[in-house]
């Protein structure tokens, strides 16, 4: 859920930070997102606590914030990077904004806005045991569990398991990044 919502909030931020009217105040904007990764996630975890008491929406809104800078960084990276040539044929050839912009430069980044997306979820899925010291259950659980009863195997499964889901699903997304740029070299 968390990931799905740094998704939905990133990339429409990014778009817009690289329109015209909004790229002077994006250094000021991903240098306030960038707090929420500087802090340590157990103390962003604490103090989404703060504000909405021990249960998951506070481990929720926690690995939201910890999730929205890869996906801001590389959806404004990947924006600025397409080439302004393309950007200038499609407008020499009578094409509005709003579909240059989805016609082009959205596919053309997509491949480093996925990349920052993968970065996100994968992070997000070994913070995602803190929700556990907070009352949102998860693998969290066996890991405080297994410490409290003095049981290392119960210590180990809730650690390692995060760790296989991560490598996992940053597996799975790999493989649909590199489908993406295959894709797009086919169509360039």
């Amino acid at each position: 859920l968390s990931s799905t919502l740094a998704v939905l909030t990133s990339v429409p931020l990014g778009i817009l930070l690289t329109r015209s009217k909004f790229r002077k105040i994006a250094p000021r904007v991903v240098a306030i997102v960038n707090i929420g990764q500087t802090i340590p996630s157990l103390a962003v975890v604490a103090l989404c606590v703060g504000f909405l008491g021990i249960g998951a929406r506070a481990a929720i809104l926690a690995l939201w914030i910890y999730s929205l800078l890869p996906i801001l960084r590389n959806t404004l990276t990947g924006l600025l990077e397409v080439n302004d040539s393309i950007i200038e044929a499609a407008v020499g050839m009578g094409m509005r904004s709003w579909r240059i912009l989805t016609k082009i430069e959205i596919p053309l980044a997509m491949p480093i806005i996925f990349a920052g997306i993968r970065t996100a979820i994968t992070i997000n899925i070994g913070t995602a045991i803190l929700g556990g010291f907070v009352g949102a259950g998860g693998f969290g659980d066996l890991i405080i569990t297994g410490n409290n009863v003095s049981r290392w195997q119960i210590l180990i499964v809730g650690a390692s398991m995060p760790a296989l889901m991560a490598i996992l699903v940053d597996h799975v997304l790999g493989i649909l990044e590199q489908r993406m740029i295959r894709h797009r070299a086919s169509v360039m």
